[in-house]
């Protein structure tokens, strides 16, 4: 299992770099938008559509399992702590099991969307032409999926040991 979640970890290292690298060029987008509008009185064309439809699903779904893994997402352990280690562990597991299916019907119906998007080949006018953003969709569902990779790797963990644990790197 630690050899898997090695390479797991390089994944999600990956969206992490490919939302970090997002979010910088939809800082530099919209800097410059204002600037031009401040200054020009003029506007980057389908800015807004740009970042809707490109820029905030690449800054936010690719690093998603890396931002669950760090453990600034809120969990309920907070109430569990108090109680003994055996059912701290297994209310743990309940939860995380709930998240697991969770997770992963939201990456079950994200692909169904993706693909319905693709099938409709979805996008948006801009200045008389329509800009496909259908290939977008697909990182919905694969930010769900690494969550929900994740998830199991923790669900794994908890089984292995007497103690609970919200981190698979303990």
């Amino acid at each position: 299992m630690n050899r898997a979640y090695k390479i797991f970890e390089k994944v999600k290292i990956g969206g992490l770099i490919l939302s970090g690298i997002t979010i910088f060029l939809m800082m530099l987008f919209i800097v410059a938008d204002v600037v031009l509008r401040n200054l020009l009185n003029a506007s980057l064309l389908g800015s807004y559509e740009i970042t809707q439809y490109f820029l905030m699903p690449l800054a936010f779904f690719p690093g998603l399992a890396y931002a669950y893994s760090s453990g600034i997402m809120p969990r309920i352990e907070m109430l569990v702590v108090k109680l003994k280690n055996r059912f701290q562990r297994n209310i743990f597991i309940a939860l995380l099991i709930v998240e697991f299916i969770l997770f992963f019907m939201l990456t079950f119906y994200g692909l169904q969307y993706a693909l319905i998007g693709t099938q409709e080949a979805l996008g948006f006018s801009m200045k008389g032409t329509i800009i496909t953003y259908y290939p977008i969709l697909y990182f919905v569902p694969l930010g769900f999926l690494l969550l929900s990779i994740e998830i199991l790797f923790l669900i794994s963990k908890n089984f292995q040991s007497s103690t609970p644990t919200l981190s698979v790197n303990d």
